[in-house]
């Protein structure tokens, strides 16, 4: 470990010199031995390592160990990944226009999309893409889908297709053009006039996006709009402010950052006169996977008293970076600031420096933290309580916890602990149902993409005849007759063991992710969200209910 690290202390300088180098050391002279011992460290290992040390590859694995070192969020970006982000930011990338999945080592047509290349050839929801250029794509991975498919426009790929309903299979020449990417998953009307917009992230063109789907639910006659922050991990922080400037008034502050030492990276963040929607119930959905410029959005919104918030405490990512490129096209993304909500709340949670510290920050993310072990008297917050979801009415407690003094939050294990978690805490805490062990294991071994598949590809599926219309596939399409026959067979290939028990206790959430599935494969993301949103979603029906805070 000694010796990566001393690679690592040498790369940096190595490769940003004295620009760089004079950031991370006070002392001139201090600077120099250092600079000089890493130099002689780098020299000594390509020289006389037992094995032959490629330089390039050093030298990015030691920016790439150095940048692990400092906090969980500062990174080194190879060529290839700084491309990779560059395009998907920008809003658009060059590739053939598919929405794919791979399911079961098969990679599968999930939509074209409308006006691509493939879409162009006839290139079909469902279709399975066996061969690439000639090359078998079977247990090829996503990212490696994403490297043969995307390419410089006008350039031409060949796909040998399997059609599953038919058994045919068709050879097609697409040529690669532009492909929009969007960050609106889905925008709609639910019922009594209340808006759907679903932001996946927060790319170059979100705002502008936003914007034109918030416009078209005015029209449609929305009176209240619920915004869905889940599993949207940021993004651009101007365009989260520009989401934000929609809702609140002219010199309302929505976020600003404290570096260490000032300067630049200290700035305040103020909306302007936004004539978007500054008088209608707002709903912000949030969950633990909701980070960075999704708790930027859902905090401005929050502390301002412009909108409740929905779901579960975030992830807590408030770092600011900043990327800076190097000389062969890589780039270091730096950690140079935080992120405060406007009443001076810090979203960052707490975390360790290192490689250990980084892994157990990660690890952290994935565990929820239950409100009723947070609360003196959890019963006396409950809000909502049925079969499918608990609701806590937690609406004093972000002021309260984040902005107590530090010896009252040292005296009270519970409150250190929702303070040192960071992130944004909901006015509403939903607190969904456990599913059983099996529910589970179905669930995180593919099984109900699988399941969709095989009753997709059965020409005799009372499903066939909900190919065409996404609105009768919601309302009239219940589960195959022999839901049971099918999991039980599943389950048998698969090797997992059949629980009678728990498929009778979970049996129509099983169908309910099943169909779930089917309408991601016919319909693509959005047709999912629909059907989610509408059936299979107690947050969303929690959001559309709950009484939202006047502005103040």
């Amino acid at each position: 470990m000694s010796r990566i690290l001393i690679v690592i202390m040498a790369l940096l300088v190595f490769v940003f010199g004295a620009l760089v180098g004079f950031k991370l050391n006070a002392g001139g002279g201090s600077h120099f031995e250092t600079q000089k011992k890493m130099t002689e460290a780098y020299g000594l290992i390509k020289n006389f390592y037992v094995d032959e040390v490629n330089g390039d590859s050093l030298e990015s694995a030691g920016i790439q160990g150095m940048a692990e070192f400092l906090d969980p969020h500062s990174i080194y970006l190879g060529p290839e990944k700084v491309s990779y982000d560059q395009a998907e930011f920008k809003g658009n990338f060059d590739g053939i226009g598919i929405e794919f999945d791979v399911i079961n080592d098969t990679l599968m047509v999930i939509t074209p999309l409308s006006g691509g290349p493939s879409a162009a050839v006839g290139i079909l929801s469902g279709d399975r893409i066996i061969k690439i250029d000639s090359v078998s794509a079977v247990g090829i991975t996503g990212p490696e889908v994403l490297k043969k498919l995307r390419g410089a426009r006008g350039t031409k790929v060949r796909l040998k297709v399997l059609r599953p309903l038919s058994g045919k299979i068709f050879d097609f020449l697409v040529t690669r053009g532009k492909i929009s990417t969007s960050s609106i998953d889905a925008a709609f009307m639910l019922e009594n006039r209340v808006g759907y917009i679903r932001l996946s992230r927060f790319i170059a063109t979100t705002a502008v996006e936003f914007r034109r789907a918030l416009a078209q639910l005015k029209k449609e006659g929305m009176v209240r709009l619920v915004i869905d922050l889940r599993g949207n991990p940021g993004g651009f922080l101007d365009q989260a402010v520009e989401v934000a400037d929609e809702f609140l008034s002219n010199g309302q502050l929505i976020v600003y950052t404290k570096s260490r030492k000032g300067g630049v990276e200290d700035e305040r963040f103020i909306a302007k006169s936004g004539d978007g929607y500054e008088k209608g119930d707002v709903i912000v959905l949030v969950d633990k996977g909701s980070a960075s410029a999704s708790e930027i959005l859902a905090g401005a919104l929050q502390d301002n008293h412009r909108a409740v918030v929905v779901g579960e405490l975030t992830f807590g990512k408030g770092l600011v970076q900043r990327q800076f490129s190097l000389s062969d096209s890589s780039a270091i993304r730096l950690t140079v600031a935080r992120y405060y909500t406007p009443s001076g709340r810090q979203i960052q949670r707490v975390y360790r420096k290192g490689v250990a510290g980084r892994e157990h920050y990660y690890q952290d993310a994935m565990k929820s933290i239950l409100p009723q072990k947070l609360f003196t008297h959890p019963d006396s917050l409950v809000y909502v309580k049925n079969s499918d979801v608990v609701v806590y009415k937690t609406s004093s407690l972000p002021l309260m916890v984040k902005l107590l003094p530090v010896e009252t939050i040292k005296g009270d294990s519970k409150l250190s602990a929702l303070k040192d978690a960071g992130g944004i805490i909901p006015d509403f805490w939903v607190n969904n149902r456990v599913y059983s062990d099996f529910y589970q294991e179905l669930y995180q071994s593919g099984f109900f993409d699988e399941i969709a598949r095989k009753i997709l590809d059965d020409p005799r599926s009372q499903v066939q005849g909900f190919r065409n219309s996404l609105e009768r596939f919601i309302v009239n399409y219940l589960e195959e007759g022999d839901i049971e026959a099918l999991v039980m067979k599943k389950c048998e290939s698969k090797k997992i063991a059949f629980n009678r028990v728990a498929f009778i206790r979970d049996r129509k959430y099983i169908a309910r992710a099943v169909k779930s599935k089917i309408a991601h494969q016919l319909f693509g993301s959005e047709g999912q969200i629909r059907f989610l949103v509408r059936y299979a979603d107690p947050a969303v029906k929690i959001a559309a209910t709950v009484p939202a805070k006047s502005q103040p």
